[in-house]
């Protein structure tokens, strides 16, 4: 019964503060996809469900710092409403309040496992896919058949017609987008294509005229040229895929290898990025740990919580900024087994620590024979 009612105000509290700090990091992104997308006159409705491939991202960064607060609030509350002094009292032990927390903080592990390999990669690739996409619709419409108009900063395009087929005739490109040289491209036809995440208009049949400073005029024929929107040109008809280690998946980052990457730094990096989620998984366990030792500490002493939560945050962030420390240094130096002690080692030493808290004999017995 005692593990029911804490529990459901452990769950109602974690539920709360999550979507809480969520949809904060949510607004601020959505108003940073609105100022990308600016000028791409996207429905509303089309903007609201991109916009919501963000949330998967932002609920696993904030799961286990929601879970923080909540097990602080919950022991801070019982302190104050005398519920801990009635529990203890009563001849229970203070570690048996751990267990619906600890039920909880299953539940929080294995909803972050799920939104950090999976959910979140596979959202936040859709959305960028679908935003570039929606930023190629800006040059796209930015084209007239019979006027000259600049589809990009510093690109002006001229076609003479759109045939039926959606590919432009006659077209002809300046590009001043490098300031030390300027280029013509004149092709009988042209089509815009995206390959990966980049919008390219790829032109047949043409020729183009380089003038660059202090240099000799160059002119060269083509068969087909995909003239990169992104500021850089790329004569080849195949892009390349695209490898951007927030949009693959756990098996993706733990094998890179095996799905087309073949940098071998790129690889280290990967791999790391995977670790370094897998030891994040730990966080909702340590933080719960260190909340409950930090509030705890002062034994029954109803008064002095403020100083203990700010203790509690202060290691929760520690412990957090040491998971990049060690994962930048498994990186650099190759210690990837790093990235799997020191979760370890601090969960022990909250262990122990926790232990030796609440028993406060076991101190008294080591204390009498001298060993502390």
């Amino acid at each position: 019964m005692i593990d029911k009612f804490l529990f459901v105000r452990l769950l109602r509290s974690q539920i709360a503060i999550t979507l809480t700090l969520a949809s904060v990091l949510w607004l601020v992104q959505t108003l940073q996809l609105f100022d990308d997308l600016l000028g791409a006159q996207i429905a509303a409705l089309d903007f609201l469900t991109l916009s919501l491939l963000i949330w998967p991202r932002m609920l696993g960064y904030t799961l286990a710092p929601a879970l923080l607060i909540t097990v602080l609030a919950l022991l801070v509350r019982l302190l104050q409403d005398h519920e801990y002094f009635s529990l203890t009292a009563a001849g229970l032990s203070p570690l048996r309040i751990l267990r619906p927390m600890l039920f909880l903080v299953g539940l929080v592990i294995l909803l972050q496992a799920a939104i950090t390999f999976y959910l979140a990669p596979i959202a936040s690739k859709q959305l960028r896919e679908r935003s570039t996409e929606l930023k190629s619709v800006v040059v796209v419409a930015g084209l007239q058949a019979g006027s000259f108009r600049e589809i990009l900063p510093n690109m002006t395009a001229y076609a003479q017609a759109k045939n039926d087929d959606g590919t432009w005739a006659q077209v002809m490109i300046y590009d001043n987008t490098q300031r030390q040289s300027q280029t013509t491209y004149v092709a009988q036809s042209g089509r815009f294509d995206m390959r990966g995440e980049d919008l390219y208009l790829v032109l047949s049949r043409g020729h183009l005229h380089t003038q660059e400073t202090g240099q000799p005029d160059h002119m060269a024929e083509f068969g087909e040229y995909a003239l990169a929107l992104n500021g850089k040109p790329k004569t080849d008809s195949s892009a390349k895929p695209l490898f951007n280690r927030n949009h693959m998946t756990i098996n993706q980052l733990l094998d890179p290898a095996a799905h087309g990457v073949t940098n071998d730094r790129r690889i280290i990096r990967m791999k790391t990025h995977g670790l370094e989620l897998i030891v994040n998984l730990a966080s909702p366990l340590v933080f719960m740990l260190i909340s409950f030792c930090a509030i705890t500490a002062g034994g029954l002493n109803r008064h002095g919580y403020g100083r203990r939560i700010f203790i509690a945050i202060i290691a929760a962030l520690m412990f957090q900024i040491s998971i990049i420390a060690v994962a930048s240094l498994a990186a650099r130096g190759g210690f990837d087994s790093l990235l799997i002690v020191w979760p370890l080692a601090v969960l022990s030493g909250l262990t122990i620590l926790l232990t030796l808290q609440n028993d406060r004999a076991f101190l008294h017995r080591l204390k009498r024979r001298g060993r502390v």
